[in-house]
């Protein structure tokens, strides 16, 4: 009998998501976004986030996300994956 061992990486350590990724069409190509926490950490609470139907992209949602923008959704979600790195990073600045 062999053991299974999982292994759970964090790419960016103190920036976690709160809503799912939402991809919209622009005139320029795709934006990509997700609502995130920083250090576990959000300024909405839940019925904040139900108000807006955990959607970053709705007129009313004032917390924190990283954004990503490109010619394809798949250009936009790998600028957003570099967004929430570069704002990983800048929590670790000294």
């Amino acid at each position: 009998m062999t053991e299974e061992t999982i292994v759970y990486k964090c790419d960016h350590i103190g920036v976690a998501g709160t809503t799912p990724c939402h991809i919209q069409k622009t005139e320029e190509g795709y934006e990509a976004r997700i609502g995130v926490a920083l250090f576990g950490m959000s300024n909405f609470n839940k019925e904040d986030f139900e108000r807006v139907n955990y959607n970053p992209f709705h007129d009313e949602f004032y917390d924190n996300y990283c954004s990503g923008k490109g010619q394809t959704e798949e250009e936009a979600i790998e600028e957003l994956k570099a967004d929430m790195k570069d704002m990983a990073d800048s929590l670790w600045v000294i």
